[in-house]
């Protein structure tokens, strides 16, 4: 059960994180982005969405975690590692391909 509210709190703060992302345009918080080779706007609104879909996903698997009882609890651990990676591979792929400043 420990592991269940421990996924969740990760997962609202996820949410939390990528709305204030998204919302305030805090490109500053992304790593690996030249911001004077990327547009701010997109890559606060590209970054910020992803974030807040790891999050909900974070949370569903807290829920999922919470209803098997941790019988399952490596399988969820690999779950959530393939998550955050595809996650943050996705984001940095669409912001690389969709958010360069035109010169």
């Amino acid at each position: 059960m420990a592991f269940s509210i421990i996924i969740l709190i990760v997962g609202i703060l996820g949410f939390v994180l990528g709305w204030i992302v998204r919302k305030y345009k805090m490109c500053s918080l992304v790593s690996w982005v030249n911001l004077k080779k990327y547009d701010n706007d997109k890559v606060a609104d590209i970054m910020g969405s992803h974030i807040m879909v790891l999050g909900i996903c974070l949370i569903a698997i807290a829920g999922i975690n919470y209803v098997l009882e941790n019988t399952y609890q490596n399988i969820i651990v690999i779950t959530i590692i393939l998550l955050v990676v595809a996650t943050e591979l996705g984001a940095y792929y669409k912001i690389y391909k969709y958010a360069k400043l035109e010169e």
